[in-house]
């Protein structure tokens, strides 16, 4: 018996939404198998009595339809990885994070990843921190997801529709292909002309600010030190990002000839993409090379051969030399966003067993292939006059001051160049038409005896 004044539609709505709502308070949020509550949920529609009138074709029922594929796998999709070959801090999702990290984590700046929400079940990842262990660990859950909506989706007969598709554009091949198998279409010529035209135009591939340096095999490494002062090697150098860091580095010297970021050539030997994406590289040169002795002597070699650690046995003492020291990277780049040049120049040193750990110095500067210079001072002086019509004086009001810069074509080293530099000022009167003023008449103020009118008054 359903509330008497109450149509049918609406009561069964009111009692689908009662058994959605039962069977999602219901549902525990752990991983469960079989049956789930989204088809429990669709079992008790048939408990009510059908509205449908005689004769009427019956719906299709729960099980007539494939269920939908997730197109992401939400146990390996991670939002706050951002950086690559890096942990992102707070980012308990992030496969390069260690134990170490997690120590150093607040929070999961992302608890919960899911995918797609219309659906009446999906799978969703809980991350958490356990700080109670040591070291701190990270909890990981994968649940089932209950959407309580009536209107999700829980049957789909056209994957498809899921995605997004590329629309297969008519030619001169498939045109009687697809007039059979389409209701018909219109083929606006104009539209046609425009998009082939797009086509035919390249992708302006060009380096932004901030985004990492690509090489051929993956990114210019710019070792920094991360949650310590040890140093990160796998820390991607950013275009127009200007950078200077000092780091520590524990070594083993009897090993520091197999020791990679203690040579030259781990600097040195990777080519950099011209553009992201790009076949054309430009490789790293070095332009000098400074030897630190153990007393802090800097001789500058003549050559720019690139040297290897090696382990010298000085009696009882072992000796490093050759050590990478200090690292500059000088790259010039073009409006386009382009990297045109890279220049390296290096300090080597000699390490021994006294001054393990190593302290290594990182830098990376960018300069224009042209140079901007001042080439002319122009200077504007606003006055007015001020004061009496007869003895005017001036007075300045405002002063601007303007540089402009020239570009010119960046020089090699010991050439030089005549500059012509001007300077400029000039003064423009700003005064107001002068109005001629006067004073107010004077006001009178005389006073008469008080018998002054007598006798008549």
């Amino acid at each position: 018996m359903r509330p008497r004044g109450l149509p049918p539609l609406l009561v069964v709505l009111l009692g689908c939404w009662a058994s959605v709502s039962a069977q999602t308070d219901a549902t525990p949020a752990v991983t469960t198998e079989g049956l789930n509550s989204t088809e429990a949920a669709l079992a008790t529609f048939g408990t009510f009595p059908s509205t449908r009138p005689p004769g009427t074709p019956r719906a299709p029922g729960p099980s007539s339809g494939p269920r939908p594929t997730p197109v992401t796998d939400v146990a390996v999709l991670c939002v706050c990885d951002l950086s690559p070959a890096q942990c992102d801090i707070n980012c308990c999702c992030d496969p390069d994070c260690s134990s170490v990290d997690f120590s150093v984590f607040s929070a999961c700046s992302v608890p919960v990843v899911t995918g797609d929400s219309q659906f009446c079940s999906q799978k969703a990842v809980i991350y958490s921190l356990n700080f109670t262990a040591n070291p701190p660990q990270r909890v990981f859950e994968l649940v089932d997801q209950i959407n309580p909506s009536i209107f999700c989706i829980h049957i789909t007969n056209y994957k498809p529709a899921l995605s997004f598709i590329n629309p297969e554009v008519p030619d001169e091949n498939n045109f009687d292909t697809l007039m059979k198998t389409s209701d018909g279409f219109t083929l606006n010529a104009e539209s046609y002309v425009s998009f082939t035209t797009k086509l035919d135009i390249p992708t302006a591939a060009k380096y932004e600010y901030g985004v990492p340096l690509q090489t051929s095999d993956s990114f210019l490494r710019f070792p920094s030190s991360l949650t310590s002062s040890l140093c990160t090697d796998n820390n991607p150098a950013a275009f127009l990002v200007n950078q200077a860091v000092k780091c520590t580095r524990k070594i083993n010297l009897e090993q520091c000839e197999e020791i990679e970021a203690l040579s030259m050539a781990f600097y040195s030997s990777p080519e950099i993409l011209r553009v992201p994406d790009s076949r054309k590289k430009v490789p790293i040169t070095v332009q000098s090379i400074v030897i630190q002795s153990l007393n802090k002597t800097l001789t500058r070699r003549e050559d720019t051969d690139v040297l290897q650690p090696t382990l010298v046995n000085a009696g009882h003492f072992s000796l490093c030399v050759n050590v990478v020291l200090e690292v500059k990277y000088s790259l010039t780049y073009t409006d386009a966003g382009e990297v045109t040049k890279a220049d390296l120049s290096f300090v080597l040193g000699t390490v021994s067993s006294v001054v393990v750990p190593l302290q290594q110095k990182f830098e990376i500067h960018f300069l224009q292939d042209s140079c901007q210079l001042p080439g002319a001072l122009v200077i504007e002086v606003k006055w007015t006059k001020y004061g009496s019509l007869l003895n005017p004086q001036a007075k300045i009001v405002n002063v601007t001051a303007n540089l402009i810069s020239s570009s010119f074509p960046e020089a090699n080293s010991g050439n030089e160049r005549t500059i012509l530099i001007s300077t400029a000022v000039t003064f423009v009167d700003v005064s107001a038409p002068a109005e001629a003023g006067f004073r107010a008449p004077p006001a009178i103020n005389a006073r008469l005896p008080f018998n002054f009118f007598f006798p008549f008054v």
